[in-house]
């Protein structure tokens, strides 16, 4: 055989194993970077064509957020797409207030931020207010006197020259896991507003204004606990909605 057609032959045997392995590459890129729950094409193309840089919010807190929505569907993704930058969402689901390196105030990460959004409380109150005393849940949360877990939050959120924004939770439907709890989370609700009333630079938002099991179902999720997309799309644009009209009060513009 011709040294040509040998060399010829080695080459083919390798391209049997390489072209495979370049594909089977490729396929797990896209996949990767096109195919997976968390990846939200609008938010890629926004920050391909002059999204707002000198602007900067933070998320923390619980699942109310939907962190691990599919796709476009969180709650900070609707807030980026409306204010047009990219909002960072350090929540997380599940998360309580009084966890220890696990809470919700350790998700905070400090820096220039121009607003930070918290939320928080309920997976605090549902294991250990069910038919229980839970003065000393809410309290280690937010006291009537303003002080807590929150309370601190805020105040390092401050510190570094951020606007707050507490929220309250919503009502829930019937027939909810957390109906045994409704009058502890409005405890909880009024403890956040009352402290926001009280404190230069901290705004309450009450998400009965959203939604409500009455008016608004379809914003619930089918365990009738935490928002649907549609749920996290009306807060999400709430949300962003309010920022935008606190900035105008004070520039009489947004940046767009």
């Amino acid at each position: 055989m011709a040294e040509g057609e040998v060399v010829g032959l080695n080459a083919l045997k390798w391209a049997r194993f390489i072209i495979p392995g370049i594909l089977i590459i490729g396929g797990v890129a896209y996949f990767a970077l096109f195919l997976m729950p968390d990846y939200c094409t609008e938010i890629d193309n926004m920050n391909q064509t002059d999204p707002i840089t000198e602007f900067s919010v933070q998320v923390v807190g619980d699942s109310l957020f939907g962190a691990d929505a599919d796709g476009c569907a969180s709650v900070s993704t609707f807030m980026s797409l409306r204010l047009w930058l990219e909002v960072e969402d350090n929540s997380i689901p599940g998360a309580m207030v009084d966890d220890g390196d696990e809470g919700i105030t350790q998700q905070y990460v400090s820096g220039d931020w121009n607003w930070t959004v918290i939320n928080g409380g309920a997976n605090d109150i549902m294991p250990y207010c069910t038919g229980n005393d839970c003065d000393e849940v809410l309290d280690s949360i937010i006291t009537d006197s303003g002080e807590g877990l929150i309370p601190d939050l805020v105040e390092t959120a401050q510190n570094d020259g951020s606007k707050i924004i507490l929220i309250g939770y919503y009502s829930v439907p019937k027939g909810s896991e957390y109906e045994p709890v409704i009058l502890e989370i409005e405890i909880l609700n009024d403890r956040y507003s009352e402290y926001a009333k009280a404190n230069e630079g901290v705004y309450f938002i009450s998400l009965k204004e959203v939604m409500s099991p009455e008016e608004t179902p379809e914003l619930y999720s089918e365990d009738l606990v935490h928002p649907s997309d549609d749920g996290h799309f009306a807060i999400g644009e709430y949300i962003a909605d309010f920022i935008i009209d606190e900035h105008k009060k004070e520039t009489g513009m947004w940046f767009r």
